[in-house]
């Protein structure tokens, strides 16, 4: 059974295109350098049906260990560090098996 990681994302009013686009991305690359993700995608919304959040990404994982894995990875960690923390107002994460 996979896993499916979901955080959706508010900016800081503040923060420019190329830093949001960077984030964006970033988290796809993740792909390349933590082996247990299966799928990374990432994206702006387009509805008004989101409560305000204005992204969203999206790693797919094998299992709940993967995710586990996934969360203490230092490649995941320094891309929360470095992109989303400093740019994120607000943010919820959703984790539910598929």
């Amino acid at each position: 059974m996979g896993v499916i990681h979901i955080v959706l994302f508010k900016v800081n009013a503040d923060t420019s295109e190329e830093a949001i686009n960077k984030a964006l991305s970033e988290v796809i690359l993740l792909k390349e350098k933590i082996p247990e993700i299966v799928k990374a995608s990432a994206g702006k919304n387009f509805t008004d049906r989101a409560k305000g959040y204005e992204y969203a990404l999206v790693i797919e994982l094998s299992s709940k260990e993967d995710l586990q894995t996934y969360l203490n990875h230092e490649d995941h960690v320094e891309f929360k560090s470095q992109y989303l923390t400093p740019i994120m107002q607000d943010c919820l994460a959703f984790d539910f098996e598929n």
